[in-house]
């Protein structure tokens, strides 16, 4: 950070947005670090959801320690989604432009997760400094209501702080040179970036830094100073079964110190771009993917948490109620006699769906004449479809090919909590889709200029990871509900409304969840499209020949239909009163969302598109045109 002279402002160029370099300086490694990162952020989100939905649902695991584990897990999907997203949509699209507000939002989410981060690990210390150091007293200090107020102090403790210093940094003035070399917006390059005087604004950085990272470091130090003193004065086998409950989280607390201390409070004149951004991955990517294998394959309890889970194992609970571990997926089993032909009529429409798909990807990758907007949400929207199908429909092909219905309460937990958040993705994708039309028929001037490449991205991107965390939440809150007596869901995969019904006790609240999550995932985005469509309505009735309209109508009829099937089945199932529930219209309703549509889009979009029509025969037949 240099502290360079304020310029004279008559020279001054105002920078209104930045460029992440990111890994710019290797050109030919751009799709190789894409498939890496994305794999990463894939094993980041399955398994550290899969720690947190464990400590949720397995009773051995609802101590202190667990709880804040689960909220360290939570934590970490979030601190991740913060950054990695954004470095995967630059590796995939190589437009690494930021916007000056899209980047002090990264920045602020950045360091408000950060400092949570510090101060979580600095209450778990405590948490293992009260259970080792005073064991007699443990249950009394570390009580529900004291571990609630030290999480939420944690994760709320750094937000204005970092507002605050976030704002002060974008106030400065920036000129000249706009091209950050990090992978996200962090403090260090950014400042390097500001015209004039910056002492004043790195003091600030190095306090907040002291603040928020060494004080934690001090007080977990402090923590563990007293435990290592407490366990030295044991018997040889149980001092090392207390440093065992502690091992994981000293090791996690190495790492993750580490990096951010030699990142935020070494000397100025020791920074090195490459070294920050290499620091950088660590405490931001790598720790969050190491961090599950660390405290599951370290702690006894996690990995028989797992085994249980995989191995659907059935315990007695209290109070001589069977507690469910497992659970088993009824589907068509009452059609005893057409299991065969359902898995050959289930096969050849996934078969369909695939192929179908996956044609519309390919046309909308290789044709250049679909090399518009429209086109690439198509092709996001092909993809969704695939993988919103492989989340339900192989399952159900097992079941009716082996008969063998069961499925582990984890692997239950995973196939709602992906089906709710592609099903979020769609929602979302398709009112996007709306509004592109509304843009192109209502505004057909500003059109290209208004859905360029950079909004494209960031709408598709925002459509993918929107539902993630509040879909994460609403599993992991529905599987913390006891299941006893029957485990018989009468479903071919496990949706919200048949797993419910098997709970024990009152679930008036978890009902009230769904409604509210439906509301803001369905109804919504279906209230945003009618919205597109009342405004795309009244312009093509205002165009002053038929040609004109039914020229326009037509490059809306086929998103209009895919919309009237999807949300129509969909608002039925999740929003219709419960009085009016049945089995056997929900199975039906959700093969129509779940399955048909999936199919039938394809040739919807084909069938009723002259430009897609025409990409596939010039793909079938390889037709040259006139040079």
């Amino acid at each position: 950070m240099n502290h360079q002279e304020k310029l004279p402002e008559d020279n001054l160029t105002e920078v209104m947005e930045f460029v992440l370099l990111g890994f710019a300086d290797m050109p030919h490694l751009q799709w190789f670090l894409f498939g890496l990162f994305l794999i990463i952020y894939i094993i980041i989100l399955m398994s550290n959801g899969t720690i947190f939905l464990i400590t949720k649902m397995d009773n051995a695991l609802q101590s202190p320690m667990y709880f804040f584990l689960s909220n360290f897990s939570f934590l970490e999907i979030c601190y991740v989604s913060a950054t990695l997203p954004r470095m995967l949509m630059n590796l995939r699209t190589q437009k690494r432009s930021i916007s000056l507000v899209a980047c002090a939002t990264q920045m602020c989410l950045v360091l408000m997760f950060g400092a949570t981060e510090c101060l979580l690990l600095s209450v778990m210390a405590y948490d293992r400094y009260v259970a080792i150091c005073n064991p007699l007293h443990y249950p009394l200090v570390m009580n529900h209501r004291v571990c609630i107020q030290l999480v939420t102090g944690s994760w709320i403790i750094g937000i204005p702080v970092q507002i605050g210093q976030t704002y002060q940094i974008f106030s400065l003035p920036f000129c000249g040179s706009k091209h950050i070399n990090h992978f996200f917006c962090d403090i260090p390059p950014v400042l390097k970036l500001a015209c004039g005087y910056t002492f004043v604004n790195e003091m600030l950085v190095y306090t907040v830094a002291v603040l928020f990272v060494m004080v934690p470091f001090l007080l977990i130090l402090g923590s563990y100073s007293k435990i290592i003193s407490t366990i030295l004065k044991l018997p040889s086998a149980t001092s090392s079964k207390a440093f065992s409950t502690c091992s994981s989280h000293l090791m996690v607390v190495v790492v993750f110190f580490g990096s951010a201390i030699i990142t935020y409070i070494r000397p100025n004149t020791r920074h090195s771009e490459g070294t920050d951004k290499v620091l950088s991955l660590f405490y931001t990517i790598l720790i969050p993917m190491f961090n599950p294998m660390i405290y599951s394959l370290r702690n006894k309890d996690v990995i028989i948490a797992l085994r249980k889970l995989m191995k659907h194992e059935v315990k007695k609970a209290e109070g001589n109620v069977t507690a469910v571990v497992q659970f088993v997926l009824l589907g068509f089993s009452d059609l005893s006699n057409l299991q065969g032909f359902l898995f050959g009529v289930f096969s050849i429409i996934y078969i369909i769906i695939i192929i179908g798909n996956s044609l519309i990807i390919i046309l909308t990758r290789l044709d250049p004449a679909l090399q518009k907007p429209m086109y690439f949400f198509l092709a996001n929207f092909a993809l969704l479809e695939i993988s919103y199908v492989t989340v339900t429909l192989p399952r159900m092909l097992v079941n009716l090919w082996t008969q063998d219905r069961s499925i582990s309460m984890l692997e239950c937990a995973t196939q709602m909590c992906f089906f709710l958040m592609l099903g979020a993705t769609e929602c979302f994708l398709l009112a996007v889709m709306a509004y592109d039309r509304y843009a192109a028929v209502c505004n057909p001037l500003h059109y290209p200029l208004v859905m360029n490449q950079k909004m494209c991205v960031q709408l598709a991107v925002g459509s993918w990871i929107i539902g993630i965390p509040v879909q994460i939440g609403q599993t992991a809150q529905i599987f913390c509900l006891h299941f006893c007596s029957s485990n018989q869901v009468n479903h071919f995969f496990c949706d919200i409304r048949p797993i419910i019904k098997l709970a024990c006790g009152d679930t008036f609240v978890h009902e009230m969840s769904v409604y509210v999550v439906a509301m803001l995932f369905v109804a919504v985005p279906f209230m945003l499209i009618l919205a597109s469509y009342s405004k795309i309505f009244s312009t093509i009735l205002k165009l002053p020949t038929a040609s004109g309209q039914a020229k326009a109508f037509s490059t809306c009829s086929s998103h209009l239909l895919v919309v009237v099937l999807f949300f129509g089945s969909a608002t039925i199932t999740y929003l219709r009163p419960k009085s009016n529930h049945s089995a056997g219209m929900d199975k039906l309703l959700s093969l129509f969302y779940t399955i048909v549509t999936p199919m039938f889009n394809p040739m919807i979009y084909s069938l009723r598109n002259k430009d897609v029509i025409a990409a596939l025969r010039k793909l079938l037949f390889k037709k040259q045109h006139t040079r």
